[in-house]
């Protein structure tokens, strides 16, 4: 098997792992996988716009825009006019919203320590420099 080959085979394992993580973490908070990437990009950038979370989530701000409403009818964000540019829209969590954000990154943290205790300690200064090389691959290829 050619290594591009190999490399897209173990690409579609990871995205299918990495699915299942978080689809358990979304379902424990009655929202959807959209919805709970844009509550911890929200809950990590209070304030932001919707264009700005649209480019965080790699989306059409139209989505983004659908999803922040359902977010906003569920009573985990708001949405506030900047105060010093009206037509500039800053996203921030509810109190409902953060205890959502604050559990949803714990489960993510102590899932993630698990998954790292199952990486031995003299590789995984390793697997962080090949993500980060992947990553940087494909922002590269877009």
């Amino acid at each position: 098997m050619s290594y591009s080959k190999n490399f897209r085979e173990q690409v579609r394992k990871l995205e299918f792992l990495l699915d299942s993580v978080d689809a358990e973490d979304c379902c424990c908070c009655s929202v959807n996988k959209q919805q709970c990437f844009a509550l911890v990009e929200i809950g990590r950038a209070p304030g932001i716009s919707l264009k700005e979370l649209a480019d965080r989530l790699h989306s059409d701000k139209s989505g983004v825009s659908r999803t922040v409403d359902d977010l906003v009818k569920k009573g985990y964000v708001v949405r506030k006019p900047s105060e010093i540019d009206r037509r500039y829209v800053e996203l921030s969590l509810t109190d409902m919203g953060s205890e959502r954000f604050e559990k949803i990154e714990k489960s993510m943290d102590d899932k993630f320590a698990d998954i790292c205790r199952n990486i031995p300690k003299d590789k995984q200064k390793q697997v962080l420099e090949s993500l980060e090389l992947i990553n940087s691959a494909l922002e590269a290829s877009k």
